[in-house]
């Protein structure tokens, strides 16, 4: 059987992998390949490659078809604003409400960008106890087009103490400039208890800044009479 030079071979791995760039050759000969540096910017054409091969299929087919209603200066800024690191450390709520009724809130940050938040909750009696329960669910829109929700869903039981605590987390993530992962759950308090979800941004583009986004997405009840609400940069 023919050896092939460690030259070759390199050509060879470069050829049939294409994306990936080879700096050496490591021990046993096994190239090593050296990470991507970031795109410099997201453009139009990229979001909508992206939409069209993303994982999410329904919420991503929504989106496209929105984003393709848009006139061309409008697609344009959206991409731009989808990559602007200030409109995403703008993306903060702060509201409160009664548990049965919940509340809504919305903030303009400006003519096309809107920021909005849900909570939805309950405060049922159980045998010997009450089950409360509270979904937070904020919002960022661009020309109403939902692009990031971050959904926080607390729940507690009142039976001789507080059992049962429960937390859980969701992402619905159209925004290609930032990849948002939660990386945290933590519960604090006794009759006032707040359930809180650290989420990290993590930058795609280089036109985004260096480093991630840190955000806090807390729900409170107050006895489970009264809520409040807050999403904040940490």
């Amino acid at each position: 059987m023919r050896t092939l030079t460690a030259a070759a071979r390199t050509g060879v791995l470069a050829a049939g992998v294409g994306a990936l760039v080879f700096t050496g050759v490591a021990a046993g000969g096994t190239a090593v390949a050296a990470p991507q540096a970031q795109p410099a910017r997201l453009t139009v054409k990229d979001y909508r490659s992206w939409l069209l091969n993303n994982d999410d299929l329904v919420a991503s087919r929504k989106v496209l078809k929105a984003f393709d209603k848009l006139p061309t200066a409008k697609q344009q800024r959206f991409v731009d604003y989808l990559q602007n690191r200030s409109v995403t450390k703008a993306f903060e709520l702060s509201f409160s409400g009664g548990v049965k009724k919940g509340n809504t809130k919305e903030v303009a940050y400006n003519k096309d960008v809107r920021f909005s938040g849900v909570v939805k909750g309950s405060n049922k009696v159980v045998s010997g106890g009450r089950d409360i329960s509270l979904t937070f669910t904020a919002t960022e829109r661009i020309y109403d087009i939902p692009v990031v929700t971050q959904r926080v869903d607390f729940s507690y039981t009142v039976k001789n103490g507080i059992k049962a605590r429960k937390v859980k987390r969701s992402v619905v993530n159209m925004n290609r400039a930032f990849v948002i992962k939660p990386v945290k759950n933590a519960v604090s308090g006794t009759n006032t208890i707040t359930a809180t979800v650290t989420w990290n941004l993590a930058p795609q583009y280089r036109s985004v800044g260096k480093g991630p986004l840190v955000k806090k997405q807390a729900i409170t009840s107050f006895a489970g009479q009264k809520f409040g609400a807050r999403l904040s940069n940490a």
